[in-house]
């Protein structure tokens, strides 16, 4: 198997799909937006060796890293 980068699709901060990305095309690794006082991320790249493996770790990185940091509405 081999690891790549995909770009995670949020929609009300749970991941719903990814996409395999070129790493020499993202400058940015993360997009967030906001609604009123309710922070969102609208995407994330992530490592994984598939689309289902991308997934989990962004939902993992979310919740370890960033939920804590930035106070994301749930």
């Amino acid at each position: 198997m081999i690891l790549r980068e995909y770009k995670v699709k949020f929609r009300n901060n749970r991941p719903v799909n990814a996409d395999p990305v070129d790493v020499a095309g993202y400058e940015n690794v993360i997009k967030c937006s906001q609604k009123g006082r309710d922070r969102f991320i609208n995407w994330l790249v992530v490592f994984g060796y598939d689309e289902k493996d991308a997934i989990i770790n962004a939902k993992n990185m979310v919740r370890d890293f960033i939920s804590p940091h930035i106070g994301l509405a749930h």
